[in-house]
């Protein structure tokens, strides 16, 4: 007789999206695209809001989008349509 087999535990790793909500749409479309060292591009793929992003200091993308949304949302940034 052999033993039983021990059931192996896999640990999952969350990763952060690539893809985010757009604030004008609601479609899961918009792309960040970091073109320099302060400057990002921010689009969204259904209703072409399109917007070149300036920030201060090293961040990560969602951080880019959140610092994007929360603006969108105060009203400082306008959709074209």
């Amino acid at each position: 007789m052999g033993r039983r087999r021990r059931k192996v535990i896999r640990v999952v790793r969350r990763t952060l999206p690539k893809v985010f909500t757009c604030p004008n749409c609601g479609v899961s479309g918009v792309r960040v695209k970091l073109k320099g060292e302060h400057l990002a591009l921010i689009s969204c793929g259904n209703c072409r809001l399109t917007r070149d992003y300036e920030f201060t200091g090293r961040k990560e993308v969602i951080d880019i989008y959140n610092e994007f949304v929360d603006q969108f949302m105060a009203g400082k940034i306008k959709s074209d349509q």
